[in-house]
């Protein structure tokens, strides 16, 4: 449709027309037997003459036969013949779950992220899909939030680089017309969502303006540039004011510095939460500030249906604002080609293209990449002619995608390690056992207990099975020991403040220590955990994450040594929960602890616990030795030339993330101890030199002050050259 005709669709809806294109509800309210059921909508408050045939959107609906049974619905009730937009939570994969976005990030390998998003895209698009509620973009320093698994971690730069690779992926390259196999990016939540007080799920958010522009916007106005199409609000008050109801945050800094034109949906049920919060005090009151500050879908809640009505009716303003935010909806359905073709997508010949051979291969590579190895004294990898010992139900269990990834993705289509190992070694060398109980009790999944018990097995008594794993290792050279989190640990809702293993994990390491034999821990988890009582147990520790659908496989050849570690931390894993917020781009107090010449006491210490972590941001080992050695760095205007030589010590090819982090020595506001500025994933052959040019804007060098201005300031820059194995600074003046 051109923009004329456009124009004169939206000229022609009526008040309450435009009013229900900004409601979106739940798909489960649109039921087979009466695709649209009022019932629901009634308890939801909404008006007795509403027209449920009128909406905007629904979300979470992801079979195909139900959204053409929706929209054919729609299209013939419909007086206007609006298509209805599909959204959903589709976080890290569609059918094709590929690692949570905290393992993702830690590959740096963005053009492969990139490509998992294509996958992901071009699944959701043959399943009737328009819009994916991600990339979640908050910057995270605290693991107690269980949403950690869905950020890209502690580090601005990283989480820039995932936003932008991320977004292309879902959308592809084409701003006017979104292209088949492609969808919406919503990125989420606008603004700073990952900073909660004590790491409490939906909690207060208060930062400085300096930290709120230096880091936590940086992510999200990296997708803005990206070109995404929707931005979702945050839960969180931020600064004092709700971000749903923060007109300087949405309209001043997100549409107006930032250049957002697209469409502002809050997130569940937030617009109808301004009240709860005190910030309003009844529904029209909560509908007016939303719509002021620039939402313009109402998620889950009757207030825009109750009251923009009569707002709009008094106030000539209100009336402009809804027609604004009626534009960007429509247009955002004429850029996905919905008017000439509502059932995008639906096409029954496409269905098989669903979790296809090259999906897998992209996932498969994806958890080789995302895997940290955070310790090896050469146990790994793995000796072809070893017996071995799988102990802990993750070796077996297929519930290792992650708590989003229920959503669309299926436990069953999952790989377990099992699967994977039996690919590398045979059967007479694998020996399994239990070892614990995967969940406790079966009561939380209600009514999907029965289907989870079959899926898991029956829970087995504890120290029956510590003896059965004990007896098993027994027999071994070498234990593979999976522990970590079940799902249900870490996602929304799951904020902890004991980050530690549960003590009958801990009982079995203990005991299987005894015996005297290597240990490799297998550790599944979406955060940090905090690994300081039983790191020393373990000859080596393989962090795989939640690693998704192609998991077993990706994480045997990194045992079986078919692949090479190569990720680094996107987060830090503390020493202690005492320590938290714990990330690596601190700024230095006046009396650090490292070089102060006070007394040792008055110093930034703890005195009971370490100032480090147990592994910091970008800890992370490989099979073999890199170094990598400055050569030189040019100032090229506005940008710096760097120059050094990657070495692979090793007898084989080794492919490994180089980091580049700054540290500004002197400034107006106190910069971090260092900053990641650029990474590369670098492949070496055996013994092999390799000089690397790469070349970074000096942009990266500049910083906001606390009035929000952007500002260079000219000075002495260290430049420190990390690899797993070696770090090297060289200082400038610039």
């Amino acid at each position: 449709m051109d923009e004329k005709q456009l124009k004169q669709l939206a000229d022609s809806l009526t008040i309450k027309e435009k009013i229900a294109q900004t409601v979106q509800l739940n798909g489960d309210l649109f039921t087979d037997s009466d695709v649209m059921n009022t019932g629901p909508t009634k308890e939801l408050g909404f008006p007795d003459d509403f027209d449920l045939s009128q909406i905007g959107s629904i979300y979470n609906i992801n079979e195909p036969e139900k959204l053409k049974k929706i929209q054919t619905k729609i299209m013939e009730e419909s007086s206007k013949k609006i298509p209805l937009l599909f959204m959903s939570d589709v976080i890290y994969g569609f059918r094709t779950i590929f690692p949570i976005p905290l393992a993702q990030a830690g590959s740096y390998d963005f053009d492969l992220i990139q490509k998992a998003a294509q996958e992901t895209a071009k699944e959701s698009y043959l399943s009737g899909l328009h819009v994916l509620f991600s990339p979640m973009l908050d910057l995270v320093r605290d693991p107690r939030w269980g949403r950690v698994m869905e950020s890209p971690g502690e580090d601005v730069y990283t989480a820039k680089e995932f936003a932008k690779h991320a977004v292309q992926g879902y959308q592809g390259d084409d701003l006017q017309l979104i292209d088949k196999y492609r969808v919406g990016a919503c990125i989420k939540h606008f603004a700073g969502y990952g900073a909660p007080e004590a790491g409490r799920e939906y909690n207060t958010v208060d930062m400085s303006n300096q930290r709120l522009f230096n880091e936590y916007l940086a992510p999200y106005q990296a997708a803005v540039e990206a070109n995404c199409l929707l931005v979702m609000t945050a839960f969180n008050v931020l600064n004092g004011v709700p971000s749903t109801g923060n007109r300087w945050l949405n309209r001043e800094i997100l549409r107006k510095r930032f250049g957002f034109n697209g469409v502002l949906v809050s997130d569940y049920a937030a617009i109808e939460e301004l009240q709860v919060h005190g910030y309003t005090k009844d529904q029209a009151d909560s509908a007016k500030k939303a719509l002021e500050s620039g939402v313009d879908l109402d998620m889950m809640t009757s207030v825009y249906a109750n009251s923009l009505e009569k707002l709009a009716e008094e106030n000539k303003e209100i009336l402009q604002l809804l027609d604004e935010a009626v534009w960007r909806i429509l247009v955002l359905k004429n850029k996905l080609g919905l008017f000439e073709d509502p059932y995008r997508g639906l096409e029954e010949e496409n269905t098989g293209e669903i979790l296809t051979e090259e999906s897998k291969e992209v996932a498969v590579k994806l958890v080789e990449k995302s895997c940290v190895l955070l310790k090896n004294d050469d146990t790994l990898p793995l000796k072809k002619h070893h017996k071995i010992a799988v102990i802990g139900p993750y070796s077996k269990s297929r519930l290792t995608i992650g708590f989003w990834a229920s959503v669309s993705g299926k436990p069953q289509d999952s790989i377990p390690l099992k699967d994977g190992l039996e690919q590398h070694f045979s059967k007479e060398q694998l020996l399994f056992a239990k070892g614990f109980n995967l969940f406790d009790s079966y009561e939380p999944f209600r009514p999907l207990k029965a289907g989870i018990e079959q899926l898991n097995g029956t829970i087995e008594d504890e120290e029956t099975l510590i003896q059965e794993a004990l007896e098993t290792a027994e027999k071994s050279d070498v234990i593979l020991l999976t522990i970590g989190e079940q799902f249900l640990e870490s996602g929304e809702g799951a904020s902890k403040t004991n980050l530690r293993l549960p003590e009958k994990q801990k009982r079995l390491i203990k005991a299987l220590a005894a015996l005297d034999k290597p240990i490799v821990g297998i550790i599944y988890t979406g955060r940090p955990l905090v690994l300081t009582e039983i790191e020393p147990y373990f000859s080596s520790l393989l962090l795989v994450w939640y690693p998704g659908t192609m998991g077993g496989i990706g994480i045997a050849n990194l045992l079986a040594g078919e692949a090479v570690p190569s990720a680094r931390l996107s987060m830090t894993f503390p020493r202690s929960e005492g320590q938290i917020p714990i990330y690596y781009a601190h700024a230095s107090t006046g009396r650090p602890l490292e070089t102060s010449t006070h007394s040792t006491r008055f110093v930034s210490k703890y005195i009971d616990e370490s100032n480090e972590p147990l592994f910091s941001f970008g800890a992370g080992k490989t099979y073999g030795k890199v170094e990598a050695n400055w050569q030189e760095i040019q100032d090229q205007e506005d940008k710096l030339q760097f120059v050094y030589e990657a070495v692979n010590h090793s007898a084989t090819p080794i492919e490994t993330v180089i980091h580049i982090y700054v540290k500004d020595k002197t400034a107006s506001i106190v910069q971090p101890v260092k900053r990641l500025i650029a990474s590369q994933v670098v492949s070496i052959h055996a013994d092999e030199k390799k000089l690397i040019n790469y070349t970074v804007s000096k942009e990266a060098l500049m910083f906001y002050n606390n009035q929000g201005e952007k500002i260079w300031e000219s000075g002495e820059f260290t430049f420190s050259l990390s690899t797993v194995d070696s770090e090297e600074d060289r200082t400038i003046q610039l």
